[in-house]
């Protein structure tokens, strides 16, 4: 006899709930740095409904890095692109560098960029490789998560930033 629906769904909860608490090492294998933190992105002129040519200034801060020599992290960017309310990013390939707390040098990053909407909320993926300086050569990738802009606010004067959590994580060889 099958269990019933909730029985069920009670099972699949206590399992993953379970397996959330088993957590990887700082130093996981084939992993170098995990970091979590949160990105502030500025549009110049702010985002309406309608696409235009936009100055997108980018910031962000890793407060939590696993790697004893590099705690901490910030990057910054600049870049333009038409975008507006309903297009934020596009897909592409850029490149930034994280300036680590501690004694690891500055990475860069050179990476792909993808988009989409989930849920309300528009994830970036930047996929790539640390070309130069600590955890050379590494892939690496960068996931940002930001809150769709209020379509109100796009109406009424445009939405000049957005911000959300951000994670990053180095792959060593």
């Amino acid at each position: 006899m099958m269990p019933s629906r909730p029985l069920r769904l009670a099972a699949a909860t206590l399992l993953a709930a379970a397996g959330a608490l088993v957590t990887a090492p700082a130093h996981a294998a084939g992993v170098d740095q995990v970091c979590a933190g949160t990105e502030v992105t500025t549009f110049d002129p702010p985002l309406t409904l309608t696409a235009r040519p936009t100055t997108v200034t980018v910031s962000g801060i890793y407060t939590t890095c696993t790697n004893p020599d590099a705690v901490t992290a910030t990057y910054a960017e600049t870049f333009t692109l038409t975008a507006s309310c309903l297009v934020l990013f596009d897909s592409g390939s850029a490149f930034r560098t994280f300036t680590w707390g501690g004694t690891t040098a500055p990475s860069d990053f050179r990476y792909n960029v993808t988009s989409s909407a989930v849920a309300g909320q528009v994830v970036v993926v930047n996929t790539g490789v640390i070309t130069a300086g600590g955890f050379a050569p590494a892939g690496a990738e960068q996931v940002i998560t930001l809150v769709t802009p209020n379509v109100l606010q796009c109406l009424a004067g445009g939405v000049a930033s957005v911000t959300g959590p951000t994670t990053l994580t180095v792959h060593g060889a």
